[in-house]
């Protein structure tokens, strides 16, 4: 049988650059290379498309943009091509691709961009598609979907850039709606960079004005107090949930798996992740933040579209409790691709 010939997409403009890259290092080194021709292609910081043909400890160890055998390389968006153009002596050759498994995240990566591309190309690709990718990214979007459902969402309020001259009426607003703390962060964008929680009007202000640089919408959410959960979602036409894992505080993304939680709760988090799931057209894979709060409450939070995949992730660890070990986990992604994108193109 024909080897498989798989793109590797990995790097990209974002501030998830580095997880990206230790995502793509980790997959490629678990690939079975007599089961896939693999091409790795990176996009470095400045938006530049790179063929790379070299270690891939490279990779992890962002020294890849450094081997003197990189090529200028670009995803046509021909569908005649389905494949890469790498430029090498001077003209452009042609490599066929039959999959593409893209681990770009945050800006270009996770927003739909890249699923453009990939739509435009014909040719099959993991994760989500173009609707659900810039839905999820988007966390105002996001949560006006998901609440207008009925899915149990914090508390929170939306505050556009357009509001800028008027924004002592907005924080007016928020405090009609929210009480404090409240958390503050940028709807479209990494919700580590320029996130925050504020105790009163001042600091609302500073974290809004801050989570600004990043997007032109800024979401205020109420502070949920109580437990706090990933929950893992996969496939595509009957799309299964994980079993809750549980973050434990102060250690760094490490977490209990599975959650120690009764039955009924178990039961009602699996459905309403999965139920989140459809309603945001999503597909392929989804990790999903959900708490049980203080007051009993089972809420959903953000959607992550792309997660990352290291073998240590919270995404493959929690797939690998349900018996989807890591090699397996990314074939299965690969194959449901081809298959998915049948239907399609």
């Amino acid at each position: 049988m024909a080897k498989l010939k798989l793109l590797v997409l990995f790097g990209g403009t974002s501030n998830e650059y580095q997880n990206s890259l230790a995502s793509a290092a980790s997959i490629l080194r678990t690939l079975n290379s007599e089961q896939y021709e693999i091409v790795p292609v990176g996009i470095n910081k400045k938006g530049r498309w790179l063929y790379f043909p070299g270690d891939y400890e490279e990779i992890a160890e962002d020294k890849w943009t450094e081997n003197p055998d990189c090529a200028p390389a670009v995803l046509s968006p021909d569908p005649a091509h389905r494949g890469i153009l790498i430029l090498e002596d001077g003209s452009y050759t042609l490599k066929r691709i039959d999959v593409i498994f893209s681990v770009l995240q945050g800006q270009y990566g996770e927003d739909g961009a890249i699923q453009g591309l990939c739509e435009l190309s014909h040719i099959p690709y993991v994760g989500n598609g173009i609707l659900s990718s810039a839905l999820c990214r988007n966390k105002a979007m996001t949560h006006a979907l998901l609440s207008s459902a009925g899915i149990p969402m914090p508390n929170w309020i939306s505050v556009s850039q357009r509001n800028l001259n008027r924004l002592e009426h907005e924080y007016d607003r928020v405090e009609e709606h929210l009480d404090y703390p409240v958390f503050v962060k940028p709807s479209g964008s990494n919700s580590s960079a320029a996130s925050g929680i504020a105790e009163n009007r001042a600091q609302l202000s500073a974290h809004i004005k801050r989570a600004f640089t990043q997007d032109s919408t800024v979401l205020i959410e109420e502070y949920v107090r109580g437990r706090e959960f990933r929950v893992g979602v996969f496939g595509y036409d009957l799309p299964f949930a994980s079993f809750a894992g549980e973050l434990i505080d102060g250690a760094d993304g490490k977490m209990i798996i599975p959650a120690e939680l009764d039955d009924e709760t178990v039961r009602i988090i699996r459905e309403m992740t999965i139920s989140a799931f459809c309603i945001l057209e999503c597909c392929s894979l989804a990790l999903f933040d959900v708490y049980c709060t203080e007051r009993g409450d089972i809420l959903i939070g953000e959607v992550n579209t792309m997660p990352e995949l290291t073998e240590i992730d919270a995404y493959p660890e929690l797939m690998a409790d349900l018996g989807m070990r890591y090699p397996y986990l990314l074939e299965k992604l690969i194959e449901q691709a081809v298959e998915h994108a049948d239907r399609s193109f």
